[in-house]
């Protein structure tokens, strides 16, 4: 099981999906490795016990001070991959080939033939993979408690149909880490029917929109809160404030009042923020 509550990385990184000028604003707020460190030990200090964020460079430098603190012992990390970005970057810089080399663990050489093999027989099972190991190496002896797949890869993979791969990487992160499997989506409705009624994975956990005015809830806001009444999947609620849309009073109540919810996925910038929306959550959860 996990918490009820999860904090999210968003605001470190300038993302907001209602407001431009909000994103910059949060942005210049954590500019150093300090900023953001300071904001999980207030987390953590309020009794948040999970941090579920993106495989971004700038959080390196937190991670690692956070291995040397004990406090942060009990505190559960779920990553999210791919990041994007990073990978698009380094595509540009250093083409396909250096770019497997950057991010493969490992011999470097074993390491790039996979990963070329992998592109001329259009298997991607391999590049997956080393991919996810390649992300992991950055939390290694950390308390990592699940490992989650970007929506961009998601549902990208849904779209095409590549429904193999999402089971590829469910077993490969039980097999290899130990951990649970989770999916971001943008389709919570196809997705929660592909997992559970075409791969048979029981109880998969998956992360999506859920909020009082439908933001970003695909197909519908009452086929997903249809779906959700099966309880077929764990379902993890982003978005729950519409990006600033909602205040968290209104929001909180909504999400306690939906059928399916068993978590909900937040971030915020400044710790009134964090304690008040935490203290609302727990009263509806």
């Amino acid at each position: 099981m996990m918490d009820k509550i999860i904090f999210g990385d968003n605001q470190f990184f300038g993302v907001n999906h209602m407001s431009e000028q909000t994103a910059i604003k949060q942005a210049q707020k954590f500019r150093t490795a300090d900023d953001i460190y300071k904001i999980l030990e207030y987390v953590n200090d309020i009794g948040i016990k999970s941090f579920m964020f993106t495989t971004h460079n700038q959080l390196e430098p937190v991670f690692e001070r956070m291995k040397n603190d004990s406090k942060f012992n009990d505190f559960k990390l779920y990553p999210c991959m791919p990041y994007a970005h990073k990978y698009a970057d380094a595509m540009v810089e250093l083409g396909p080939f250096e770019m497997i080399n950057k991010f493969t663990p490992g011999n470097k050489i074993v390491s790039g033939l996979k990963g070329v093999g992998s592109l001329i027989t259009a298997n991607p099972v391999p590049i997956m993979q080393l991919l996810v190991d390649s992300e992991m190496k950055l939390l290694k002896g950390m308390n990592v408690q699940g490992i989650f797949l970007l929506n961009i890869v998601t549902d990208l993979l849904l779209g095409l149909e590549m429904y193999e791969l999402l089971l590829e990487f469910s077993r490969y992160t039980e097999k290899k880490y130990n951990v649970k499997a989770g999916f971001f989506t943008m389709n919570y409705a196809k997705l929660n029917d592909v997992l559970v009624n075409k791969l048979g994975i029981k109880n998969p956990v998956i992360v999506s929109n859920i909020n009082k005015i439908g933001f970003r809830m695909n197909p519908s806001q009452e086929e997903v809160e249809k779906k959700l009444k099966k309880e077929d999947s764990y379902n993890i609620a982003m978005s729950f404030l519409a990006s600033g849309a909602l205040n968290p009073l209104e929001a909180s109540k909504y999400i306690g009042s939906v059928e399916g919810v068993n978590s909900v996925l937040f971030g915020a910038s400044s710790p009134n923020h964090i304690l008040q929306t935490k203290e609302m959550l727990e009263s509806v959860l």
